[in-house]
């Protein structure tokens, strides 16, 4: 059977033209005005890095390392200061903007003493451990800003009428409180609301997740067993994603 010629002119056609996909292939379609689709850009994380801090104090007296005498429960009373073999003062508050802030602090009084003697907490628990009814007294000394000026501060008896008794409150941001037992010679604890750290044993204290840049730095120890407060001050430069280190003296 014959193939008529219009049959052959279409096959002929198909076969040597190029297909309309095939041009498409070649050259896709651009969206409108020539824009460039992308992915929605995830947020920048802040630069971080971290820093440690060690407060010492190589020329503390031996009166100062000594105890002050005896609690009315006949206990002695802590020293102004325990330093370390190397010098390092352990309970110094170090200031610096940026720390984060624990929730709360927790301070429990026993045998006429209250441990710890330095804290940081968004609010602060006060418990007893005493066998008899006690008072203590909370009051705010003062701010972050000032801690070299201290006032007298308005006392608020709290009471403790039996053992595992606690009792909490909101401390205002950036305030310095004192807590102090009813003793005629009181032994007291200080807590901080706000940006704050407290050094461990060494002296040393580890500050996390600080904005990359330069950190004034405050380096605190309260007054205690009848002795007035010291204070040091420095810079520290944080770098993102590293550790940077500076040594404050209380001297």
């Amino acid at each position: 059977m014959g193939v008529s010629r219009g049959a052959l002119l279409l096959v002929a056609a198909c076969s040597s033209g190029t297909s309309k996909v095939g041009e498409d292939a070649k050259h896709p379609i651009k969206p409108a005005g020539d824009a460039t689709i992308t992915a929605d850009a995830a947020p920048a994380r802040p630069a971080l890095g971290d820093a440690q801090i060690r407060v010492e104090w190589p020329k503390v007296t031996s009166a100062m390392r000594g105890s002050p005498g005896k609690t009315s429960c006949n206990t002695a009373r802590a020293a102004f200061v325990a330093p370390s073999t190397t010098f390092g003062i352990g309970d110094a508050f170090v200031i610096i903007d940026g720390a984060s802030i624990p929730a709360e602090a927790r301070v429990r009084l026993a045998d006429c003493a209250l441990s710890p003697r330095v804290a940081v907490g968004q609010s602060l628990i006060i418990e007893s451990a005493a066998d008899h009814p006690v008072t203590v007294t909370l009051r705010k000394r003062g701010d972050l800003d000032h801690v070299e000026t201290l006032v007298a501060g308005t006392p608020v008896p709290i009471q403790l009428p039996i053992t595992g008794h606690a009792v909490q409150t909101t401390l205002e941001a950036g305030g310095v409180y004192e807590v102090a037992t009813g003793d005629k010679t009181p032994e007291t604890a200080w807590i901080i609301g706000g940006h704050a750290a407290v050094t461990d044993a060494n002296g040393v204290v580890l500050v996390k997740e600080l904005a990359a840049g330069a950190h004034a730095v405050i380096a605190w120890l309260p007054p205690r067993a009848g002795q007035p407060a010291r204070r040091a001050t420095g810079e520290v430069t944080v770098v993102a994603n590293d550790l940077a280190e500076l040594t404050l003296s209380l001297d």
